[in-house]
């Protein structure tokens, strides 16, 4: 009986099925898709989707109801971004002029117009300020703590375009790019911590000077240059990468690679190679959706993919080739994606719980 189990597993873990539970269906005309630029997010309650008929709709993420929508006259890749009870979006207010607007989640009402126009990363929230990275008018791109009580900026550095790459937010510091691949930390009021320059550099940003320089940060502090992704990686410029507490997980065109401790390289896995990729498979989207314990969720090249990272084994894929995904979501047990289709919005029920694929993760290690 323990191996009919395993066998049903192994059939199983290639490729799952799944059942579509939502449908957005707003009524795009030809001209709303013909510049396609759409992203969601998700908070406990709500999926707030930009979509192309430059709206933002919320949609009650049980029901699938439309709860309110507003006009923003701006569509864009990048996400909605939600804190408590608070939604920012960038709104068109008239040419040349973007500004962040600052919506309440419930009914939809605007509860202010922030100074900014825009927030280019994922922000982070300490009570009423959120530190970000994005385009003030009075200096450009800029690293920021914004008093959402006072609605002003409290301070900010020039950044130029460093504004676009993610800041590190650490306990006590924040890490941000100062253009390229150099990186300055701060702390919280706004000051510079390196003064003692190892590393020097002559930037646009004239007034920093103390720089660190990588291309991206592992998960014990590690930074991971520029000849390191070109050896491993050749062309690095869509590299994704995210980390748990023990290892960093580089996704790239067709190669996963772990590292552990001090830039050790655990595994480099040739994706083409685990996974039986779809007949449609060309999607230059990827994404690491999620890390677990034992195993990492990403996708690539129009499949999701759950792999156990400690086994080295695929536990599951699911192929999303009829849907030509534009972005994806994992949300617990279900999946949403905008699909370049036709630019609609859907929510898909993975066919396995969580405590389903722990069994099966548990008869793969006996």
């Amino acid at each position: 009986m323990r191996y009919l189990l395993i066998i049903i597993v192994v059939l199983s873990a290639k490729v799952s099925a799944q059942t579509e539970f939502f449908h957005s269906k707003i009524p795009f005309t030809e001209e709303h898709l013909s510049k396609f630029y759409s992203s969601f997010s998700i908070d406990s309650s709500q999926v707030y989707f930009n979509a192309n008929d430059y709206y933002v709709h919320a949609y009650d993420k049980k029901t699938g109801v439309l709860n309110w929508s507003y006009y923003l006259a701006n569509k864009t890749n990048n996400a909605p971004i939600s804190y408590q009870t608070n939604l920012f979006v960038s709104k068109h207010l008239s040419e040349y002029i973007d500004k962040i607007v600052q919506l309440n989640t419930i009914t939809g009402n605007t509860i202010q117009t922030l100074v900014i126009e825009s927030i280019n990363t994922q922000p982070v929230f300490k009570e009423n300020v959120m530190y970000c990275s994005g385009i003030d008018t009075a200096i450009g791109g800029a690293v920021m703590a914004y008093d959402l009580k006072k609605n002003n900026v409290i301070w900010e550095k020039f950044i130029a375009h460093g504004v676009d790459k993610q800041p590190y937010y650490l306990k006590d510091k924040i890490i941000a790019n100062a253009e390229e691949d150099n990186w300055f930390e701060l702390d919280y009021n706004g000051k510079l911590l390196d003064t003692t320059c190892e590393y020097k550099t002559n930037l646009f940003v004239e007034d920093i000077k103390c720089v660190q320089n990588y291309v991206h940060r592992t998960h014990d502090s590690k930074g991971i240059s520029q000849s390191f992704l070109q050896e491993y990686f050749g062309d690095y410029e869509n590299l994704k990468v995210d980390s748990n507490n023990n290892y960093t997980f580089l996704l790239g065109y067709s190669k996963l690679m772990i590292l552990k401790d001090n830039l050790e390289i655990d595994k480099e896995i040739n994706v083409d190679e685990m996974v039986t990729l779809p007949e449609k498979a060309i999607n230059g989207y990827r994404e690491i959706l999620k890390i677990e314990d034992n195993t990492i969720w990403f996708f690539y090249k129009n499949l999701m993919v759950v792999y156990d990272y400690i086994n080295f084994k695929t536990i599951k894929t699911i192929d999303l080739s009829s849907w030509r995904p534009h972005q994806v979501v994992l949300d617990d047990t279900q999946l949403w994606l905008i699909s370049e289709n036709d630019g609609q919005l859907f929510g898909l029920n993975l066919i396995y719980s969580k405590k389903e694929l722990e069994v099966q993760k548990n008869i793969n290690k006996k």
